[in-house]
């Protein structure tokens, strides 16, 4: 396209701009109706996805403290191998860890009995450290400290529903009848009881702790599994265990893998998904009805004027021309109430928000998308009665 052709083109645009904006001034409350039912449709559009981004936010935040506060790694193979005290110290660095340290199964349900005879009952052999008791809630309640699990000794730390069940005590003041229990037939000095845990092990209530030295020593064999248990801040799980893998066996020689329980972020994807295609469904519900909106005082407008757009084909002008000034006239209602519409969506929001006590969270675009879709929407509701003008003759101008 040439310099002289945009030149023209642009004078007409001009033109036409010029004669809508006219045209719209000259009935100011048709103008003041059109423009009022596009901007009540995109301020609602605009605050109702803006409210929708800031409640995923607040759900995110309520999310956080439903998420796994606890990391659990396990070797994917049985292995005598503890872990090294180098790699705990270094994943009990970490901001997010409170603790950290073994807490493996070495057998499920281990025959457990008294030193004197009486009934052997089954309860969970775990092996453990301090730093994995620690992380799992597990409080000493009664004897001595858990800093024996790092030795070899046959020491055992019972929970309280067996000690209560098999009647034993930690040894005091030299009294060792009661203090002492049979695990596989392997004799036990019960060093401790602890207390409840009410962080998701209860099994530890009614179980046998031992050190893995002692373990394996007493009993043979490697156990069940080998796990190393962190607790961590809620919502952190994920990166504490993708670093802990590592940490704990930079050479891959256990074969580590992540067995934290999953937390709710799968849930939270799926809520958070729904609120944005509520929020979306609801503005674009919005949306349809300013478009109906704008397409009925277009069309009431057309009737009303049908003396003017009758003038104007008498006077020369072409249907096409008559149409784009219809159209125009709605493009620049829809930009004015797209502007207008906005700044009230946002002040709605925002004062919502601030009612709530919660933070604006809004897409830097949203109010240019909102605007050109207020605009757009006037345009296709523009359509109709810009086609019905285009047929106005100047004989309908005479009858009117």
């Amino acid at each position: 396209m040439t310099g002289g052709r945009l030149a023209v083109l642009a004078r007409r645009v001009w033109a036409m701009t010029r004669d809508a904006s006219a045209s719209l001034l000259l009935r100011p409350g048709h103008t003041l109706g059109m423009i009022s039912g596009v901007t009540v449709a995109v301020s609602s559009a605009l605050a109702s996805v803006v409210i929708a981004d800031t409640q995923q936010a607040q759900v995110n935040l309520r999310f956080d403290l439903q998420r796994s506060a606890h990391v659990v790694v396990q070797a994917q193979s049985p292995t005598p191998r503890g872990f090294s005290e180098a790699g705990l110290e270094r994943i009990a660095a970490l901001d997010p860890v409170g603790a950290v340290g073994e807490l493996s199964i070495w057998k499920p349900s281990a025959r457990v009995s008294r030193s004197v005879p009486s009934p052997v009952v089954g309860a969970p052999l775990i092996v453990a450290d301090p730093g994995g008791l620690r992380a799992a809630g597990a409080t000493l309640q009664a004897g001595g400290t858990t800093g024996l699990l790092r030795g070899g000794g046959r020491f055992a730390w019972v929970g309280p529903q067996l000690a209560a069940e098999l009647g034993v005590a930690p040894a005091v003041g030299g009294a060792s009848s009661d203090s002492q229990i049979l695990v596989e037939g392997v004799p036990f000095s019960v060093a401790g009881v602890l207390g409840d845990t009410d962080r998701g092990f209860g099994y530890l209530g009614r179980a046998v702790v031992v050190s893995r030295p002692a373990a394996r020593r007493a009993l043979g064999g490697n156990g069940t599994n080998v796990r190393l248990l962190a607790q961590v801040r809620p919502g952190s799980a994920q990166a504490v265990a993708d670093y802990a893998v590592l940490a704990a066996d930079p050479f891959a020689e256990l074969t580590l893998t992540d067995a934290t329980p999953p937390d709710g972020r799968r849930l939270l994807g799926n809520v958070g998904a729904d609120l944005r295609l509520i929020g979306a469904a609801l503005g674009g519900f919005i949306g349809l009805v300013g478009l109906i909106a704008v397409a009925n005082t277009l069309m009431m407008s057309v009737h009303q004027r049908r003396r003017e757009l009758g003038l104007r084909s008498a006077m020369g002008w072409s249907r096409t021309r008559v149409g784009l000034l219809v159209l125009t006239e709605s493009g620049a209602a829809g930009l004015v109430a797209g502007i207008l519409g906005s700044a009230l969506g946002l002040g709605c929001a925002s004062v919502w928000c601030w009612s709530h006590g919660w933070t604006l969270v809004m897409p830097p675009l949203l109010p240019l998308l909102v605007l050109a879709g207020g605009t757009v929407a006037s345009l296709v509701g523009g359509v109709i009665p810009a086609f019905r003008a285009a047929s106005t003759s100047p004989l309908t101008a005479m009858r009117s």
